[in-house]
């Protein structure tokens, strides 16, 4: 659980002064969510500031080579959509350089995190050019290069890049399908752009497609979204298995993706209710003994506030930055973001070994 500090606390728990943490906060090296004018600290933004303190020297000494990660779940209403574009929102917050690439054919998050694409009379029409486009030229070109890539990428309403989607990706589903080399198309399209970002992070459908395995094919890592509710722990078990499938195939390809499953997150919780307490129990039993992590400190409440900003277009950050679904996702982007960085860091250090 999160426990929000104000400044004074702050000051004394990272042993400076008051006025060091106001500044440090205006620059965002300490991470907080807005309110009006205050700033909404937690102890995981301590936690957070001193390992980017502490560590420095070695991550600015780090080559920038995306990480990609994909948000996955074959079931749908989980709120997959609302947590991947909300913490790719809030990694770019914290100074990354973020790529979200919709792969959903529904075009959900598309939708809600662009501008509509008007033509001159002002009517809104279709995007010129989406990630069916890359896809297609990638099929049947060895090298797309990054200036078509660009050409496609917009940028959303909470400043990361974005790659589009609509429903005609659907229309040429069949071609990729038929590709030889279809698992790993979106994989060595990323690869053409990976080095001008820090994450990618990729949108899925609830299918057991095209789109979700060479997303998967793609990710260095997986975030699953779950319901505490019946059927809930078939998805993520289905999703397991498509993920450790997708893990033995990549083991044939080139410079395979060892695809590490970040956490498992839980939204829409009734935390008084005993079907959610039962499904939660449950999933963490299920993760703990399958070596996942289970994010069961950060859970996103159920709360009307989500889909009123999906309606409008909002971040729930922005919205309700007091609300426990707002600052639980602040949270784990914010853990998401420090396990990574772990990561680079080792392997940084091994290559500096030989």
């Amino acid at each position: 659980m999160y426990k929000i500090l104000n400044v004074n606390q702050a000051a004394d728990l990272l042993q400076l002064d008051q006025g060091t943490v106001r500044r440090k906060i205006k620059s965002n090296e300490l991470p907080t969510l807005k309110t009006g004018r205050k700033s909404l600290i937690t102890n995981t933004s301590l936690e957070y500031y001193k390992f980017l303190d502490t560590h420095k020297k070695i991550l600015e000494s780090i080559q920038t080579d995306a990480k990609v990660i994909s948000f996955v779940n074959h079931k749908g209403g989980c709120s997959k959509t609302t947590s991947a574009y909300t913490i790719a929102a809030l990694l770019n917050s914290f100074g990354n350089k973020v790529l979200f690439i919709d792969m959903d054919p529904q075009g959900n998050s598309t939708q809600i995190v662009t501008e509509p694409f008007l033509n001159d009379d002002g009517i809104i029409v279709p995007f010129q050019k989406t990630i069916k486009d890359l896809l297609l030229k990638k099929k049947n070109l060895d090298n797309v290069g990054k200036q078509n890539i660009y050409d496609v990428i917009i940028k959303s309403k909470f400043e990361f890049d974005m790659i589009p989607c609509d429903l005609s990706l659907n229309s040429v589903i069949n071609d990729l399908e038929n590709s030889s080399f279809k698992e790993v198309i979106l994989k060595e399209l990323i690869a053409e752009i990976a080095d001008d970002y820090d994450y990618i992070i990729i949108d899925t459908p609830p299918t057991l497609g095209f789109s979700v395995v060479s997303s998967l094919t793609a990710s260095d890592y997986v975030v699953i979204v779950t319901l505490a509710e019946a059927f809930s722990l078939v998805g993520v078990e289905q999703t397991v298995h498509l993920i450790e499938s997708v893990r033995t195939k990549n083991m044939v390809l080139a410079n395979p993706k060892l695809i590490e499953i970040l956490g498992v997150i839980v939204s829409k919780v009734e935390l008084n209710t005993n079907v959610s307490k039962y499904f939660i129990e449950e999933l963490e039993s299920f993760s703990y003994h399958n070596g996942i992590n289970f994010i069961k400190d950060f859970m996103i409440p159920k709360t009307t506030k989500i889909p009123e900003t999906q309606a409008t277009g909002e971040l729930i950050t922005d919205v309700d930055p007091k609300g426990d679904a707002a600052l639980n996702y602040f949270n784990i982007a914010m853990l998401l973001d420090m396990n990574i960085k772990k990561n680079k860091i080792k392997e940084k250090l091994s290559q500096d070994e030989f």
